[in-house]
């Protein structure tokens, strides 16, 4: 039915992980059909790597009005179908009648992942998704990750951008996990201080800084047994490999933001009021992201055991 289908990512990172499985209906859905994705410039150098996307075109919202308008002229009358999670005005600018809705209803206890996929539900097939898409590597990349002789490992990223999604006590957390399992710590450059005393801990691997996203996707899906961490990028991407998941969650909310892998435990401070928030600035010192050390430990070696029975 669709040929010719355009698709406006959301901005950031962690929102574009949440929407892949849209992508996933529409390329079951129109397998035949040529997919434009429309990235912003920190999520482009991911979705060109995406087996399921044919093209990738950058907008940047810092652009003056004259390079917008530029933008929508060349892709005016291209497209058929245009897949908008982001509520603008581009599906009116580029003319394409055939679109998801302008006006959506957020709700609190709905997970993103579920209100994107409700957005297309009149437009895409309701039959289960076979097939994810994935991000290639190129032989060079995926030869030196052979090198590496990674053993299947528990990853962890527990940083986070917003210092108030930081786990305070993963160097604990660490320090007993390290005993009995292999232990890769990634995340980026900015993530290196958090890390610092972590890294010093016998055993661990340290791949902060060191890897692409797509270079992350590949290296969970092979040699990840299980992934601990908080609201993040990189939680997002380990739900969507379907991989077990320990998540620790403070002031943003689990029901809308947690894990939906097939196993996962969400460790969270159930008596607090204040939490979730969605604040990026906490009064109280961040007390919701103080799970008791013990507690994360038990939860990773309980879904580590389930993996082996």
């Amino acid at each position: 039915m669709f040929e010719r289908i355009i698709f406006n990512f959301p901005t950031n990172l962690g929102d574009t992980i949440l929407s892949l499985p849209v992508l996933d209906k529409l390329k079951a859905s129109y397998p035949q059909a040529k997919i434009t994705a429309i990235v912003s410039p920190k999520t482009k150098e991911f979705l060109l790597r995406n087996n399921f996307i044919d093209d990738v075109v950058v907008f940047d919202k810092r652009w003056r009005i004259r390079e917008k308008m530029r933008f929508c002229w060349d892709l005016k009358g291209k497209y058929d179908l245009i897949i908008d999670l982001k509520n603008s005005l581009l599906p009116f600018l580029l003319g394409i009648r055939r679109r998801t809705p302008f006006w959506r209803r957020s709700c609190k206890d709905v997970h993103i992942k579920d209100e994107y996929l409700s957005l297309v539900k009149k437009i895409v097939s309701q039959e289960p998704v076979i097939k994810r898409s994935s991000f290639l590597l190129t032989p060079e990349e995926e030869k030196k990750w052979y090198q590496e002789n990674i053993p299947p490992s528990i990853f962890v990223g527990c940083s986070s951008r917003s210092a108030v999604k930081r786990y305070p006590y993963l160097k604990e957390v660490v320090f007993s996990l390290a005993e009995d399992y292999p232990l890769v710590i990634v995340g980026g450059n900015e993530d290196r201080e958090f890390y610092k005393d972590i890294l010093k801990i016998e055993g661990v691997i340290d791949l902060v800084g060191k890897t692409t996203m797509s270079e992350v996707f590949f290296l969970l899906e092979n040699y990840a047994v299980l992934f601990l961490g908080v609201d993040s990028a990189l939680l997002h991407l380990a739900s969507y490999i379907d991989l077990p998941i320990v998540a620790i969650f403070g002031p943003t909310s689990f029901l809308r933001y947690g894990p939906w892998s097939t196993k996962s435990i969400v460790l969270r401070k159930e008596d607090l009021s204040c939490s979730p928030c969605g604040k990026s600035i906490c009064p109280y010192n961040s007390d919701c992201m103080k799970i008791p050390p013990h507690q994360v430990v038990e939860a990773v070696r309980k879904l580590v055991s389930y993996e082996k029975s």
